[in-house]
């Protein structure tokens, strides 16, 4: 009888480890796909950006600088929703200006890039 009760308690255990080291395995993972370095995320938005549009070299780096500024932005505490109305107008008037207006319509029709990019 003790030897079933020894048993019993072990697989207990076991299971139990098993279900806290899933947790925390998953938890990890997720917190670092969320934290991107503004310049990560910028030059993600930069790839995504070329895929679909052409951008000449020459206003590349313009491009990246306005996605930096967008992120760092974001990330600062206490930005407010007209800080951050204000900046969504200045991403989009700023690559509107650097990419042409034949880009910027490709952009703007896929609305998933659009909002990746501008908010």
């Amino acid at each position: 009888m003790k030897n079933i009760c020894i048993a019993v308690a072990l697989c207990l255990a076991l299971g139990a480890s098993a279900q806290t080291k899933k947790n925390t395995t998953k938890a990890a993972t997720s917190a670092v796909a969320q934290k991107l370095t503004p310049e990560a995320a910028a030059e993600r938005d930069m790839k995504a950006l070329t895929a679909l549009v052409n951008v000449d070299e020459s206003v590349k780096a313009d491009v990246n600088k306005i996605f930096i500024t967008k992120y760092r932005t974001k990330e600062e505490v206490g930005s407010s929703p007209e800080r951050m109305s204000a900046l969504t107008s200045y991403v989009e008037s700023q690559l509107a200006t650097f990419i042409g207006d034949a880009n910027f319509a490709k952009v703007k029709a896929n609305t998933q890039l659009y909002n990746q990019l501008i908010k």
